[in-house]
C-alpha cells in the first residue's frame, strides 16, 4: 500500500521541493483535494498534495487515490495495470494559470481548470497505433462533467465528454506508464533525456479483496508521443 502515512508525517513537519531538469520542481504536502470536487470522489482521495512548479510558477497540482481496485495482480506492473478498469478513478488535478502554455500527450493545449483524473485506454486502430510505448493514460475531465462520465460508464462516451469544448476537440490525456524497477526515493520527477519527457514518479496502491500491492508508475507532465 502506498505509504501516504509517511507522506503525511513528512507534510507535517514541512514542505520539501524535489528538483528535475529543464528547471522542474515538485513540493508534496498534506493538503485536503478541492471542496468542489464530489463528495464520493474526495473520500476516495488521499489528502497530499503534489505540485509541480517550474521557473514561471506554479502549473500542475495531483492528488491521488487512496487504492486503485485491481481484477487481479500480475507478475510485472504493465500486466497488473492491464487489470485496472477502464473508468477507474485516478485522482484529482488542477492545471494553473501560467505565463507558459502546457500541452499534453499528444501536444494539445490543456486549458486550466480543476479535473477528475480516470484512466483511458488508448484504442487500438490506425489512428493511435504505435503513438505511445503504453495504452494507459490518464484522461482529464473537467470536474463539473465528471457526474455525466458515471452516469453512462462508457469509455467512448468519456472520451467524447471529456473532449467537448477544449481546442483540440480531444481530450487532455497524460500518459500513466509502469515502473517495473520502482527503486529510490518516491514520489520523485525524473527526466527521460532520450524522450524528451517530464514524469511523475510514485507508488500507487492496487487492491483485490482485501490484499493491496503497490505500483510504481510514471504520470508524463511534460513531453509527448510519436504522433
Amino acid at each position: 500500500m502506498l505509504k501516504y502515512t509517511t507522506l503525511l508525517l513528512i507534510a507535517v513537519l514541512g514542505t520539501f521541493p524535489l528538483a528535475a531538469k529543464d528547471s522542474f520542481s515538485l513540493k508534496v504536502e498534506k493538503k485536503t483535494p478541492p471542496e468542489k470536487l464530489n463528495a464520493d470522489i474526495k473520500a476516495k482521495i488521499a489528502p497530499v498534495s503534489h505540485q509541480i512548479s517550474d521557473n514561471k510558477g506554479l502549473f500542475f497540482e495531483f492528488w491521488f487515490v487512496k487504492e486503485i481496485p485491481l481484477r487481479g495482480f500480475a507478475d510485472t506492473t504493465q500486466k497488473t495495470m492491464n487489470k485496472i478498469n477502464e473508468i477507474s478513478l485516478l485522482g484529482a488535478a488542477i492545471v494553473y494559470e501560467n505565463k507558459e502554455e502546457y500541452t499534453d500527450f499528444r501536444e494539445d493545449p490543456i486549458d486550466p481548470g480543476l479535473y477528475v483524473m480516470r484512466l483511458s485506454l488508448q484504442p487500438q486502430d490506425g489512428n493511435h497505433l504505435g503513438t505511445s510505448p503504453y495504452d494507459t493514460f490518464a484522461i482529464l475531465i473537467p470536474y463539473k462533467k465528471d457526474a455525466e462520465v458515471l452516469e453512462f460508464m462508457d469509455p467512448e462516451v468519456m472520451v467524447e465528454i471529456a473532449g467537448e469544448d477544449t481546442p483540440a476537440e480531444h481530450p487532455p490525456i497524460l500518459s500513466l506508464q509502469p515502473m517495473e524497477k520502482a527503486e529510490g526515493s518516491f514520489p520523485r520527477l525524473e527526466h527521460n533525456e532520450e524522450e524528451a519527457w517530464n514524469s511523475l514518479c510514485l507508488k500507487l496502491s492496487g487492491k483485490v479483496g482485501d490484499e493491496k500491492r503497490e505500483m510504481g508508475v510514471k504520470l508524463v507532465f511534460e513531453g509527448i508521443g510519436d504522433l
